[in-house]
């Protein structure tokens, strides 16, 4: 009786935490639809537009690309001119690649015309719609699982912090390898202190991460040393840069990070799990465990990994391709980077497997043999 009344009591705390979590939400989404006194920028709501198209264009395959030109009124939402209406002109393409056409209802940033009501738009104010998104996750994260939703959040705000130190200390003039080695540990470590606290299957998966990067790290060094190198003059945004080689080798740091630490994270905390459940399972047993684990996410986490980098190269591929450069050229030439950072995560990828069930083995089992040698004696 007593339990059944307990348990009531927490189903009726957990629905008005869900309520108050709704009711902030809406709070949040109301403030940011309505956030235009906050900006400096003039914000305009956009009540009329009228398009026409006003010419044709040659485009790179000899056809005419179509151009439109947008009459637009709207209202002032800040500023000393709150309230009135301001009249704007926006040209945009057919294909919208380098432009963006607009309609009633948009909120967009304008800059003004000394101090007419005249102007032009700068962007769309998207913040709305960020809003919406990032409330929405949060919103999932905190439902589907509770304590562990907040701790992701807290992570996310980790990481993003550990990216602002990062580009602050380069942007000081450090260099890009200290301080990409620096952030790495950084999110190897802190992220998983927070999700796991400070367990065995944590340290488990932190030695496993670095060691693995180690690994690739060195594989790369040693590969480039006895092949010759690899020439970095395609590589883009060379002259902010008098090392292009220590730019590709952060990134082959950091790109792979995540997919590593998946593997890692999945093992250790597995083979923790199965530890837990059974104290007295062998060391044989746990390898033969880690091993088939590794094999069910080995394949995933290297599609997962080629997806991220194909999917970054596909505006890459459309824009050369539409202009008339061969597929293979695209390959040969423009992204063999991405290619040689695919192949070495996926090379770390199969490493982290055997590492981290050493790592994990090792960890889950060194307290359990300490514990029966002190109840032997």
């Amino acid at each position: 009786m007593w339990e059944e009344k307990k348990n009531k009591e927490n189903v009726s705390v957990r629905r008005k935490r869900i309520f108050a979590a709704i009711l902030l939400y809406f709070c949040l989404l109301l403030f940011v639809a309505n956030d235009a006194w906050v900006y400096q920028t003039p914000i305009v709501k956009i009540t009329e537009v009228h398009t026409k198209e006003s010419r044709k264009e040659e485009d790179v395959r000899g056809g005419r690309e179509p151009y439109y030109t947008q009459n637009i009124k709207g209202i002032l939402l800040n500023g000393e001119k709150k309230g009135k209406t301001v009249r704007l002109n926006n040209e945009y393409s057919y294909s919208g690649v380098l432009d963006q056409k607009y309609a009633k209802g948009d909120k967009v940033l304008v800059t003004l015309e000394g101090d007419s009501l005249k102007g032009t738009i700068k962007s769309l104010k998207r913040d709305t719609h960020l809003a919406v998104l990032a409330g929405a996750l949060i919103f999932l994260l905190l439902a589907v699982t509770k304590e562990k939703g907040m701790l992701t959040i807290l992570t996310v705000v980790a990481n993003f912090g550990i990216f602002f130190l990062g580009f602050t200390g380069f942007l000081k003039g450090r260099e890009v390898l200290v301080v990409c080695r620096f952030m790495t540990v950084l999110f190897a470590v802190i992220p998983l202190v927070i999700l796991n606290g400070f367990h065995k299957k944590t340290w488990a998966a932190v030695l496993s991460t670095l060691s693995v990067l180690a690994l690739i790290m060195g594989i790369f060094d040693l590969t480039v040393r006895y092949t010759g190198g690899l020439d970095y003059s395609s590589m883009e945004y060379l002259g902010s840069m008098d090392d292009p080689g220590e730019l590709f080798r952060a990134e082959i740091m950091l790109a792979g990070l995540g997919a590593i630490m998946d593997v890692t994270v999945t093992i250790s905390s597995a083979l923790g799990e199965i530890t837990r459940k059974n104290p007295s399972v062998s060391v044989r047993a746990l390898i033969r465990s880690g091993r088939e684990i590794g094999y069910d996410i080995m394949g995933t986490m290297m599609n997962v990994l080629l997806f991220v980098f194909a999917c970054s190269q596909i505006p890459t591929f459309l824009i050369r391709m539409n202009n008339d450069v061969d597929f293979f050229t695209i390959l040969r030439l423009h992204i063999p980077y991405e290619i040689c950072c695919f192949l070495i995560e996926s090379i770390g990828i199969v490493l982290a497997i055997p590492v981290s069930i050493l790592f994990a083995s090792v960890f889950m089992k060194t307290g359990k043999v300490r514990k029966d040698r002190r109840n032997e004696r």
